[in-house]
């Protein structure tokens, strides 16, 4: 029977994913909830959980603090996030699961089936060492997880060019390597990047503002500033351009 412990410093919400798990996932062994970083290690050293609901910010420190703390783990974690943006962020940056609070149960149901299924999966510790690198990085220096047909490929997000929309996903263009195509819809990433200076230029293509050299509005182009050339939508053309300035000094 695959162990599972709530950590969360909330009680109703203790409750709350205790009833879930008891609903949803009776196959598990709910080893109890506990509030703090310290309290979760002990059980973690004595009880080896398989999967840990863990809350990002807890009184004596943080979901990231708990993870470099624990010196061996086998265990799958799902973060949960009330208003950490940029906490938040870096985990999505990692492609790991987490559900934003207050949550529906079924986004928790769906993000514990999803760390059930990677229970197995080879690349979830690379996932995490990406997540505790990203936690002490400025968003612009962050690494992002693109999940690909055959592995999981670790991107900086400063060497990402632009997205391009394909049939079954998108293509991630970056100034260091070849196109990485990706089978997630490019609205995902034009969502998780747009604090970070990207933008929609066209119905296909989100670019990275900062590696745009100019705009053609005549030819409705973007000129990057590595000599490619993509679409720039006319009626999007001013609004790019004020974004551009906004960003670029």
């Amino acid at each position: 029977m695959k162990k599972i412990l709530i950590v969360e410093d909330d009680r109703v919400i203790q409750k709350i994913v205790s009833e879930i798990l008891n609903h949803h996932f009776p196959e598990f062994h709910q080893l109890g909830a506990v509030s703090l970083v310290s309290d979760a290690l002990e059980i973690i050293e004595k009880d080896a959980p398989d999967l840990l609901i863990l809350d990002i910010a807890l009184p004596d420190g943080t979901a990231f603090d708990l993870l470099r703390k624990t010196e061996f783990y086998n265990f799958k974690v799902v973060f949960m996030s009330g208003h950490e943006a940029f906490l938040e962020e870096s985990i999505q940056f990692s492609a790991v699961g987490f559900v934003r609070k207050p949550f529906e149960a079924s986004d928790l149901v769906l993000a514990i089936d999803k760390a059930c299924e990677a229970i197995d999966e080879a690349d979830y510790h690379y996932k995490i060492e990406i997540l505790l690198t990203n936690a002490n990085l400025p968003a612009s220096s962050q690494m992002v997880v693109f999940p690909t047909e055959d592995f999981d490929k670790a991107v900086s997000l400063s060497s990402i060019l632009f997205g391009e929309a394909v049939a079954g996903g998108c293509i991630m263009h970056t100034d260091i390597g070849k196109p990485l195509f990706v089978p997630r819809p490019l609205r995902h990433y034009e969502q998780l990047f747009g604090n970070y200076g990207f933008m929609r230029c066209h119905p296909m293509y989100v670019v990275n503002l900062r590696k745009i050299e100019s705009l053609d509005e005549n030819n409705t182009a973007v000129w990057l500033d590595n000599g490619m050339q993509i679409p720039l939508e006319l009626r999007k053309y001013e609004t790019v351009k004020k974004r551009y300035y906004e960003i670029v000094p």
